[in-house]
């Protein structure tokens, strides 16, 4: 008697948390399935994309862009890391590398091993999959350029539409914690401190309600240049 007592006490619960359960497994398989095929974002139109002649930065971050040219979907450009600039998080791209080439000020690069110094004359490469984090953390400001290709040019159009949810909550919000739960096509910036599997889960859980709230891979409003442009 006893035992079936106790049976029927937590009969509700194990409901409950099916119910609960299949809740979740709902919303994970037709949120993605909306998200991912069904509305499934098109691809940002690269003549917004920033090109020669563009600046853009951010005040947070201490960090100031500076296009000046694009060849063949890659982007030279001039960086200027502002006096105290606490830069990115430690983050790794999965399929470019960074070529930080420094023509004035000290550049402070945070790696998986500790810290390196980049003077003037010098560079340091970032292949990819290697976790980084550029900071000035003197008095003078930093520049870094090259004469050659440092990034994609969709990459520039990422940190165009990073830098102004940036600097409108002085960190991360959740408008900008959104946002990059559907930019990633474009951005291929991923936390270093993260387990990949953890943030996957992250994406999957977050993207279509991102999706539901308006959020897409590319938002025209932040882009520098009018769709459709040339």
């Amino acid at each position: 008697m006893s035992a079936t007592k106790h049976e029927h006490r937590f009969s509700p619960l194990w409901r409950t948390a099916g119910w609960v359960l299949g809740v979740i497994l709902a919303y994970l398989v037709v949120g993605n399935l909306l998200h991912l095929v069904v509305f499934r974002p098109p691809p940002p139109d690269p003549g917004t994309f920033p090109r020669a002649g563009d600046e853009f930065g951010s005040v947070y971050e201490g960090f100031y862009q500076r296009i000046l040219d694009v060849v063949d979907g890659e982007v030279i450009a001039e960086l200027t890391l502002a006096p105290g600039a606490v830069g990115p998080p430690l983050h790794y791209h999965r399929h470019f590398a960074e070529e930080f080439v420094v023509r004035e000020g000290m550049l402070h690069l945070e790696l998986s091993g500790g810290v390196v110094t980049v003077g003037p004359g010098e560079s340091h490469r970032v292949e990819p999959g290697v976790a980084h984090r550029p900071f000035n953390p003197g008095d003078e400001p930093v520049v870094v350029a090259s004469d050659e290709p440092l990034f994609p040019q969709s990459f520039a159009a990422c940190l165009a539409q990073i830098y102004p949810r940036l600097d409108e909550a002085d960190g991360v919000s959740l408008s900008l914690f959104l946002q990059l739960q559907v930019i990633d096509p474009i951005c291929d910036t991923h936390l270093a401190n993260v387990p990949r599997p953890v943030l996957g889960a992250v994406k999957l859980f977050v993207a279509p309600a991102a999706r539901a709230l308006g959020y897409t891979n590319y938002d025209p409003a932040l882009a520098l240049h009018a769709p459709g442009g040339g």
